[in-house]
């Protein structure tokens, strides 16, 4: 099957490695062409100034040809009709990517009526380490609220992208094996035309060696073995980084791979502070926050909610599991812990795969409420709109479950 994307310029018939206004929108629809037939399966809005899955002028300049060419051979079939009434005649471009990792590209934009962005705002600080010496970064979020003045404290979300606690960013998705996935930012604006006040969070990565503060949890707490499902995805990530991989029996290097995982943990667990204190200045609910992450933030959502056992009014797993801290000292038959609700692709990572039936065996034998679903027909990305399938056997869009656990979480919370 061969992967095609037509990219279409919204303002002039020219199309532009650098954009001057992040106004001007491209769109990028992915075509597969199966048995002589072209389907339409997802679409990408990007309103930025490049397109993040193109690396070079020289290669946009490389790229445009084919497109050329391509675009040639589909008039010739006479496909080019389905499209006209688009805004833009397109160009067309062959963009293969990894089975795995994905090219990260510039999230969706959504309809700015719907909510209003609060972008770059510093919710605290964190130690890194750079040539030899720790020296503090911010930590920032970009906070999404509902269009509508609230006449009450509203209830908020606070999540947490992926991208294996090596790379990513709230604004950035990421396509893999003709899969996208949504970016935490994305599902802020889904969340804020819901009106409830959304987070996407920034947070350490492990290439930038963090150092720990060690608040908010003990050391035993920590289980570096746990870590282990999450290791052949890590050194995915890092050969495609061009780092070298993770050995777990190294100890310097084990501690490489506990400290991004921990620090991203502290981080989060930082901003749902500073959230709940500064509750007025964002006129949220301080008593209903729900956290939620994919992947990596999936995985650092669990661990503030249920290895540090910061109070929250519910969590969302998207593809994430408990990792880093030890699930059986942290989550007892006698911890106060909240609601959870997990997806998991069909074909999703081997370790998500592996791990997640042991987490619900511990959560039901400790009596923890939790809901799961599969997303059928998906590996390790998928798109909010993606079907899940519940123990209920109604099939529900992503967002639309997540939608009905928030509405849950937060009347429980009142």
């Amino acid at each position: 099957m061969a992967v095609i994307s037509l990219l279409f310029h919204w303002r002039t018939p020219q199309t532009h490695w650098a954009v001057e206004s992040p106004k001007q929108n491209y769109l990028i629809y992915t075509l597969c062409i199966r048995s002589q037939r072209i389907i339409l399966p997802a679409s990408c809005a990007i309103g930025s100034p490049h397109l993040a899955c193109l690396r070079s002028p020289s290669e946009f300049t490389h790229l445009r040809e084919k497109l050329r060419a391509v675009q040639f051979i589909i008039r010739s079939r006479r496909q080019v009709s389905k499209f006209r009434n688009f805004y833009l005649m397109a160009l067309v471009a062959a963009l293969l990517f990894p089975a795995q990792g994905g090219a990260p590209l510039l999230a969706q934009e959504a309809p700015a009526e719907t909510y209003t962005l609060e972008a770059d705002v510093i919710y605290g600080a964190g130690l890194v380490t750079k040539d030899g010496t720790q020296v503090s970064r911010d930590l920032w979020m970009d906070v999404y609220y509902p269009a509508e003045n609230a006449t009450e404290p509203r209830p908020a979300v606070i999540l947490t992208f992926g991208g294996a606690f090596h790379r990513g960013s709230p604004r950035l998705t990421f396509q893999s094996g003709g899969a996208q996935d949504t970016s935490m930012g994305n599902y802020c604006r889904r969340f804020a035309a819901r009106g409830y006040t959304c987070f996407a969070i920034d947070y350490r990565l492990t290439t930038e060696r963090p150092v720990l503060s060690g608040e908010g949890y003990q050391e035993d707490w920590i289980d570096p073995e746990s870590l282990l499902p999450l290791l052949p995805q890590a050194n995915y990530i890092r050969g495609t980084m061009n780092l070298p991989p993770i050995d777990f029996a190294i100890p310097d290097q084990k501690k490489t791979m506990v400290d991004g995982v921990v620090a991203a943990a502290e981080d989060l667990r930082t901003a749902v502070l500073h959230i709940r204190k500064a509750a007025g200045t964002y006129q949220i609910d301080p008593n209903r926050i729900v956290l939620g992450g994919f992947s990596a933030g999936a995985v650092t959502s669990w661990n503030v909610a249920y290895g540090m056992g910061v109070p929250v009014a519910g969590v969302f797993l998207l593809s994430g599991t408990d990792a880093g801290f030890d699930v059986k000292k942290t989550v007892t038959s006698t911890s106060v812990t909240p609601p959870t609700l997990m997806f998991m692709g069909q074909y999703d990572l081997p370790g998500a795969l592996s791990s997640v039936p042991e987490l619900i065996q511990h959560y039901e034998k400790v009596g923890v409420d939790y809901e799961f679903a599969w997303v059928p027909g998906f590996g390790h990305f998928y798109p909010a709109g993606a079907a899940s399938l519940g123990g209920d056997a109604v099939s529900v869009s992503i967002e639309g479950r997540i939608a009905a656990f928030l509405d849950r979480s937060f009347a429980d919370d009142r």
